[in-house]
């Protein structure tokens, strides 16, 4: 591993660093200088704080994918590099995108139920972590169809609102169903997939939820 030697900030070697240890906590910037007078260069400066200290932006990268390495999770990175792309939004650079992707690994933020992406992502790279999951269907005020999130999403609604499961809008919501519907767990196929579920659910979404204000329609 080419960084197998290296020091981490602290005296650590990177066979004993963790996920943890290189989280990326905020970025640095700085400008240093050399020289005096009319021969003073600036040099820009930029770093990554993590719970060791500040490490280079580019030594962090590098970092991070042999810890990944390390962890026998190579296969893992590739799929949140293909997340970040296949939500770029704001046409942001390969390297960008790969460093992205970096950050949410090292934050471990596949693992975290309270990530919008958590069921999404999880659904279609690793679906047996759903089977554990506590899952809650929901319709939100902005699309009429059932979807499903996260109960530590729920938790942590934001003045009584979450990211739409449909359209990622932060709206209201009404909970319809807390448990798994028989048939739709776990996650071991390519067409047991969160679209399925939430048709799956539909009808029994329907049933728990007589006030629902898409009553009316759904009986046209």
């Amino acid at each position: 591993m080419k960084y197998e030697n290296y020091r981490l900030p602290g005296g650590k070697t990177l066979s004993e660093g963790t996920f943890e240890d290189i989280r990326w906590q905020y970025g640095v910037f700085r400008c240093n200088s050399t020289g005096a007078g009319r021969d003073k260069k600036y040099t820009p400066w930029r770093a990554v704080k993590t719970k060791l200290g500040e490490i280079e932006e580019c030594d962090w990268c590098k970092l991070v994918e042999a810890v990944i390495e390390r962890e026998n999770e190579v296969p893992l990175l590739n799929a949140l590099i293909q997340w970040c792309n296949e939500h770029n939004y704001v046409s942001a650079s390969v390297s960008e995108m790969r460093k992205e992707a970096l950050q949410l690994h090292a934050s471990r933020i596949f693992d975290n139920p309270q990530w919008i992406g958590f069921i999404p992502f999880n659904a279609k790279y690793r679906p047996e972590i759903l089977n554990t999951a506590n899952i809650v269907f929901v319709r939100m005020a902005c699309c009429p169809e059932a979807g499903a999130v996260t109960q530590e999403q729920i938790d942590r609604a934001c003045s009584g609102q979450i990211s739409c499961p449909h359209c990622g809008r932060w709206n209201s919501f009404t909970i319809l169903e807390r448990e798994s519907i028989p048939g739709t767990y776990p996650f071991d196929s390519e067409h047991t997939s969160v679209e399925h579920m939430e048709h799956m659910t539909k009808k029994e979404a329907d049933t728990n939820d007589a006030d629902s204000p898409w009553e009316e329609d759904d009986e046209l």
